[in-house]
């Protein structure tokens, strides 16, 4: 019967390193596909907002400064993936603007 505890805790911590690995793939995922748009974001006429989260977010989730302890990393998903959301926007209504002034758009 004494086992029974130790069963649970070792449980317990295989579910624990789960998390943590999920969330450090997932963190990993986020960051790369944001440095992926280092080129848009870096071109004339994006506005200051965008190139902001960019290095923020990317700050953020590279930084030991954190609202929660690291290996809790559901702070960095979610700050990662409001910038690529938020940045992804910015570029769509700069590609948009930009096509429409120059003609280049999609028909």
């Amino acid at each position: 019967m004494p086992d029974q505890g130790w069963d649970v805790l070792s449980a317990l911590g295989v579910v624990a390193l789960v998390a943590v690995v999920v969330t450090a793939v997932v963190v990993l995922v986020l960051a790369i596909t944001m440095i992926r748009r280092h080129r848009k974001v870096h071109q004339p006429g994006v506005p200051v907002s965008a190139k902001i989260s960019y290095y923020g977010s990317i700050a953020y989730a590279v930084l030991p400064v954190d609202l929660l302890p690291d290996p809790i990393l559901v702070d960095d998903i979610g700050v990662l993936a409001a910038a690529l959301l938020y940045v992804g926007r910015v570029l769509r209504k700069f590609r948009r603007n930009r096509d429409e002034i120059t003609g280049t758009g999609r028909k």
